[in-house]
């Protein structure tokens, strides 16, 4: 299930990311602001429940769709919107948003690796299955390993 509310906040830090970054550090700075939104939006979703790597990775997919969608049409805008720029940004979005996908998935899968090392992780709202085996005490096992 996607977490809207850190979609939403991943998404602000990388725009603002971006703007700031890209400043620097020019292309390279774009993708490190996403990267950055990606992980933040990851790690936030997991505090409020259990993610799976599949579900983290998309959240970092759809910060960088977002990111990518919103930096065109503000460049678009900037352009006055001419039709020639138009042109530019549909092949300029094709390559853009495309890289931004693939920073945003490995963003989020990073953001949950964060989470679990940290102990981040919301809690397991499902069912526990017990073992139905009997266990050896622990005598038995102290005496096999003695034989052996």
């Amino acid at each position: 299930m996607i977490n809207q509310k850190s979609v939403l906040i991943g998404t602000l830090v990388s725009l603002i990311l971006l703007a700031l970054l890209s400043l620097v550090l020019g292309l390279l700075g774009f993708y490190i602001a996403v990267f950055v939104g990606a992980v933040i939006t990851t790690y936030l979703a997991s505090g409020k429940e259990q993610l799976k790597v599949i579900e983290s990775g998309l959240h970092g997919i759809i910060v960088g769709i977002f990111t990518g969608v919103i930096y065109i049409l503000f460049v678009y805008a900037y352009s006055g919107f001419s039709k020639i720029v138009a042109g530019i940004l549909i092949y300029a979005a094709l390559v853009l948003i495309g890289g931004f996908i693939i920073v945003g998935a490995l963003g989020g899968i990073i953001g949950l690796l964060i989470s679990v090392k940290t102990g981040h992780m919301g809690v397991y709202e499902g069912e526990i299955e017990e073992s139905t085996e009997p266990t050896k005490p622990n005598d038995e096992i102290e005496s096999s390993e003695k034989n052996d």
